[in-house]
């Protein structure tokens, strides 16, 4: 009855986290350098890729092929860095179409969702942000592609939209195709009131769909003087592969130490660092703080003093931040009441001095 049980939520998760499997016959695999080259990464000189594990080239090219090219934009930086405590960091998944992020940033704006204070300076680490439209290019059977969630509203703000029209810095990276006959991508994104630094893409560890992480920096300031704080957006597998009968193996585990391998480099670990921001929908539903992807988190996050243990999901708390910072600074955590739209309630991050 257990495995029953089990076996209905990971259908309904399918669902409610807006994925699925490819529905697609899988070709004879180039093993050559051609076979593992993508010009939506090979050809962007604006963002910096790193592949977790090498062994995953050729596969995740498949994938790869069949997105578009990443967009960033930034704004142009019009004050001085603003203070560490007055920057916040929020954590939503967008949920595609449905997500309506300009009033989500409307709140900050006016304070409406952090108890009257209006926010001036901030973050988001937006997942399930989607693009449509002749830059994702026609589909190619030899590629990969999810299955489609379509829109309700086909004429919903995309990803290029809100590049242009929300007058943020922005970058949006791709991970998937939406729908092999549709001319659409979705992935993530960091979006900022402050120029982004040196944006970089990470692609996870396989196991079904390509998951590419981002990472951005912003200028803070401190008492130390003006830092780096590093944003790093993350959206993990919910399920294992088909040959795992995707649910008997969880793949978050290895997708959470490849990305905390990646923070243990000189770039998240060396210089004039006010600390580094991790965060996104772990899909953390089979163990909850059990699973190993959380305790892994949890335990580099040596900054994070309290947290909201509410449920930012129907299938439970799967949205989460977590904070490691410089010396005598601390974060705390707070999920939001509104969904604006999704599925996923947003968690907001604070920092303050010790």
């Amino acid at each position: 009855m257990v495995k029953l049980l089990y076996t209905m939520a990971a259908t309904v998760l399918v669902s409610a986290c807006a994925v699925g499997t490819v529905a697609l016959d899988t070709p004879s695999l180039d093993t050559s350098a051609a076979g593992a080259a993508c010009a939506a990464r090979d050809a962007t000189p604006h963002v910096r890729w790193y592949s977790a594990e090498a062994t995953d080239s050729v596969e995740l090219a498949r994938w790869c092929r069949a997105v578009g090219v990443p967009v960033v934009s930034n704004a142009i930086a019009t004050a001085d860095a603003p203070p560490l405590d007055e920057f916040v960091t929020l954590s939503w998944n967008a949920h595609l179409a449905e997500g309506r992020l300009a009033d989500l940033i409307a709140g900050l704006k006016a304070g409406v969702v952090t108890d009257g204070r209006p926010v001036r300076h901030f973050a988001l680490l937006v997942q399930e942000l989607y693009r449509r439209g002749d830059d994702v290019p026609e589909f190619d059977s030899r590629d990969r592609s999810a299955f489609a969630i379509a829109a309700r509203d086909p004429d919903a703000a995309d990803a290029e939209d809100h590049a242009k029209d929300l007058g943020l810095s922005f970058v949006y990276v791709p991970s998937m195709r939406n729908g092999a006959a549709l001319r659409e991508d979705r992935g993530n994104a960091i979006i900022s009131t402050e120029p982004l630094i040196d944006p970089l893409a990470i692609e996870l560890p396989l196991a079904r769909q390509r998951r590419v992480a981002i990472a951005a920096g912003v200028n803070v300031r401190t008492a130390g003087g003006v830092k780096r704080l590093e944003l790093v957006n993350a959206h993990l597998e919910p399920l294992s592969s088909p040959r795992t009968l995707w649910i008997f193996k969880n793949p978050r585990g290895r997708q959470v130490r490849a990305l905390l391998d990646l923070l243990e480099s000189s770039r998240f670990a060396e210089g004039p660092l006010a600390g580094v921001v991790l965060g996104g929908d772990f899909n953390m539903v089979r163990g909850g703080v059990r699973e190993e992807a959380f305790r892994h988190a949890r335990a580099w996050s040596t900054s994070l003093r309290q947290e909201d243990p509410r449920r930012t999901h129907m299938m439970g708390r799967i949205d989460y931040l977590f904070f490691r910072l410089s010396e005598g600074w601390h974060a705390s955590t707070r999920r939001l009441d509104a969904r604006f739209g999704s599925d996923h309630h947003p968690v907001i991050g604070r920092f303050s001095r010790d």
